[in-house]
């Protein structure tokens, strides 16, 4: 009976401790979203311009990967390559993106990654919105001389980021990372953002591998950077975004204590767009760096990494109207 009360209790105070971060969260995203003026909305036309089309429709081929790094040691996935397509409708909100995986990037010696890695990138006048499920299972480690495989290794994130953008009147996210509209003079603006994230790590059990049992690990923080587009010549632009903070959380159980470190975090956005009248060709990257803890102090160092290539066309009707 008394191992009962114990496990309830431990349910209750995790749930308490969730319920807590998450409420601080959403607090924090909604002190942002009144940041922003309602006249402020509007874009200076001198730096931003919009295409005249209703429509634009994607094509992209990208690589998305998880690396973890532990005691001087890099261990990554045989990540795949994949191909998708996308719509977005001016002035609503319709955008959307869907792929599929084509590949492994690496042969078969290099072994077998399962991986679920669904990401929502939102980008607004003033705000950034970031939200992502990744679940990578099956990794190696290769140096000089040797190549590991650790098939039972495996590592789950869920993220939610909200940045906001001081001069998106000027700076156009959406221009940089979306293809949606123009930058067509430099701008930049000062970036401040904020996040959650869950992670938990299994270590492979049939290696060798980081002396830890399998850990969740809870974080909240705050960060702030700055972005800039650089207009080249009337149809090409590049842009860098990087912003670097803090969080604080541990180990679920260590956390629900009180018990609270501090990590960093760093996160880095680019892309060059060249673009016409009526379409773009964009290669963006995001890279998205964090540490964590196991209860025994062991730093775990996760990379996310996303690259793409992209093509975006305007349109103005999927279907014309009959004369």
């Amino acid at each position: 009976m008394k191992r009962n009360i114990q496990g309830n209790i431990i349910a209750v105070s995790m749930a308490n401790l969730r319920a807590k971060i998450m409420s601080v969260f959403f607090v924090f995203i909604n002190i942002m979203l009144s940041i922003v003026p309602i006249a402020a909305q509007q874009p200076d036309s001198a730096y931003i311009r919009s295409y005249p089309q209703i429509i634009w429709a994607t094509g992209y081929v990208s690589t998305n990967t998880l690396q973890v790094e532990n005691d001087n040691n890099t261990f990554s996935p045989n990540y795949p390559i994949n191909a998708g397509i996308g719509l977005g409708i001016r002035n609503t909100m319709v955008n959307f993106l869907l792929g599929h995986s084509i590949v492994p990037l690496k042969g078969d010696k290099y072994g077998k990654t399962k991986a679920v890695d669904l990401q929502v990138h939102s980008y607004g006048r003033h705000h950034l919105i970031d939200l992502y499920y990744q679940k990578y299972r099956g990794f190696f480690s290769e140096d000089e001389n040797t190549l590991r495989l650790y098939p039972g290794l495996s590592v789950q994130q869920i993220g939610m980021e909200d940045t906001y953008i001081f001069n998106g009147n000027q700076f156009s996210a959406k221009a940089a990372f979306e293809q949606s509209e123009k930058q067509v003079l430099s701008a930049g603006s000062f970036l401040l953002g904020g996040g959650a994230y869950w992670h938990r790590m299994v270590p492979d059990s049939t290696q060798e591998l980081l002396d830890a049992e399998p850990f969740n690990n809870v974080q909240l923080g705050i960060n702030t950077g700055y972005a800039y587009s650089w207009v080249i010549d009337q149809h090409w632009f590049v842009t860098g975004m990087a912003t670097a903070g803090a969080n604080f959380g541990n180990e679920t159980e260590l956390a629900k204590k009180g018990r609270l470190k501090l990590y960093p975090t760093v996160m880095a956005r680019a892309s060059s767009v060249y673009h016409k009248d009526d379409w773009s060709i964009a290669f963006s990257m995001l890279i998205h760096n964090k540490a964590v803890y196991a209860p025994v102090n062991d730093l775990f160092t996760l990379t996310s990494l996303n690259m793409q290539l992209s093509f975006v066309k305007q349109l103005n009707y999927i279907f014309k109207k009959q004369e």
